[in-house]
């Protein structure tokens, strides 16, 4: 089933929710979000260059629930354009959706409410569970503490999405590759019933030849541990979108991810 493209078909629907506590571990609070100049809107990535946020320290808590849109969805006719409305799980098909990462994950640079996490709580009706911060990679084994923070076997989710591989340019390919078979090997192991995706580089931050490198290192490190992980590339998937001042992908770039991460589901 499709998923809505864009905020405004989404709230038609009555998904307008707040981000509440926020996504981010505490202390590593979201920052100050800023209004995107294409909201909705495709657009030219931005390619000047700008550096990946710094790796800063890590203090660990437990992952945080987005919070649950008010009411439930009553089923729809399609919309205007043939697409259909967003359909309710079952209640046996309510397990949560576990997302670990890095500032995009964390909702770096768009308003709480259009970053793809919430997004996806939004047209899933299901649980979202967020384990990011900003500055998060491979390399330096962070996205491997965020995975053991996210409490797999208790959470028991339907998809593992993992989003990182930008702060991670520049370094070595045999060192990315490890962490992401240690990492990959600790989500099929303790979340053996879900689906893995992986969510790699955005072209807006690095684009050349090392972050080419860096993606497939990712890519073929997860899938010799699990040939069954869906990759999710916008830099090899050639995306366009608005970015912001850093680099930062833009609203419309976290619409199309949260579609994709749906459509996982």
């Amino acid at each position: 089933m499709a998923a809505p493209r864009n905020r405004r078909h989404l709230r038609r629907f009555g998904y307008g929710v707040a981000l509440g506590a926020g996504i981010a571990f505490a202390p590593f609070a979201i920052a100050a979000a800023s209004a995107d100049p294409g909201a909705g809107q495709g657009g030219s990535v931005n390619t000047n260059g700008a550096q990946p946020v710094a790796t800063q320290r890590i203090a660990l808590a437990k992952p945080v629930a987005l919070a649950k849109p008010a009411g439930r969805l009553a089923p729809r006719a399609a919309p205007a354009g043939g697409r259909t409305a967003p359909r309710i799980q079952s209640a046996a098909d309510r397990r949560p959706v576990v997302v670990i990462g890095a500032s995009v994950s964390a909702g770096k640079e768009v308003p709480s409410v259009d970053a793809y996490p919430r997004q996806v709580r939004a047209i899933s009706d299901r649980p979202v569970l967020v384990s990011a911060r900003s500055g998060a990679g491979y390399a330096d084994g962070s996205m491997a503490q965020l995975t053991r923070a996210a409490d797999l076997p208790r959470t028991n989710p339907s998809l593992v999405v993992l989003q990182a591989g930008t702060n991670d340019v520049g370094a070595s390919p045999g060192v990315v590759a490890g962490q992401v078979r240690q990492v990959v090997s600790t989500v099929r192991r303790q979340a053996p019933g879900a689906r893995i995706a992986v969510v790699t580089v955005f072209p807006s931050i690095h684009n050349g030849a090392a972050a080419r490198s860096t993606d497939a290192a990712i890519v073929g490190a997860a899938r010799a541990v699990d040939p069954s992980v869906a990759v999710i590339s916008p830099l090899n998937e050639g995306w366009r979108y608005r970015a912001s001042a850093d680099g930062h992908p833009g609203i419309a770039a976290h619409e199309r991810l949260a579609e994709r991460v749906f459509a996982l589901a």
